[in-house]
């Protein structure tokens, strides 16, 4: 919102005019403003016509508003929830085994962790919860076979804080691989021959 309203300081229009603008631009009915007293602002900005058409420099207003929106967009915080929903994080756990791995760490990890660590994953990371759950069911899988040995639990395969406070993820790098094709099939690592 504060880059609409430097947007519309900087262009010398109210916020009523701006919303007005956008009205008519959209052909959408405005609410909440008095609407001749803001035609006429705009039309003396030059923002209208006499006939109530958008001018080029209203169009152009149009276009920074949209551009301005657009760009920032990113910037609009997301709930812990948004991203990383229950429903998820136990379709993730479920993929690890129960108990503690040869290190003795416990495999799952607590979900308010696991949120926690989802979240910073998907700011930084543009995978979908189908690739997430595909290349954790491949890198359990490679674990499984070697009886989980130096395998990383829940958490450290999303994401781990090294000592620079810099952090790492495993899980990005088998995303990555499931994007790419950039794996090979390790689902039956025993082979038969047959006489």
């Amino acid at each position: 919102m504060k880059y609409l309203v430097n947007m519309v300081i900087t262009m010398g229009i109210t916020p009523n005019e701006q919303y007005l603008l956008w009205c008519i631009y959209n052909k959408i009915k405005p609410v909440g403003i008095n609407v001749h007293s803001e035609f006429r602002k705009l039309k003396s900005n030059y923002l209208i016509t006499d006939s109530k058409k958008i001018t080029e420099k209203g169009l152009q207003v149009i276009e920074a508003m949209e551009n301005i929106v657009s760009i920032n967009a990113k910037d609009i915080p997301k709930k812990p929830g948004d991203l990383a929903p229950d429903d998820k994080i136990d379709k993730y756990l479920e993929l690890f085994p129960k108990g503690k791995l040869p290190s003795g760490k416990m495999a799952r990890a607590d979900k308010k962790n696991i949120k926690s660590n989802f979240t910073w994953f998907f700011k930084n990371y543009k995978y979908d919860w189908d690739t997430v759950l595909k290349a954790t069911a491949l890198y359990v899988d490679e674990y499984e076979a070697k009886n989980y040995m130096y395998m990383k639990t829940s958490q450290y395969f999303i994401s781990k804080m090294n000592p620079d406070k810099s952090r790492d993820s495993e899980l990005a790098n088998y995303c990555y691989s499931i994007v790419n094709n950039d794996y090979e099939d390790r689902k039956n690592p025993f082979s038969e021959k047959v006489v």
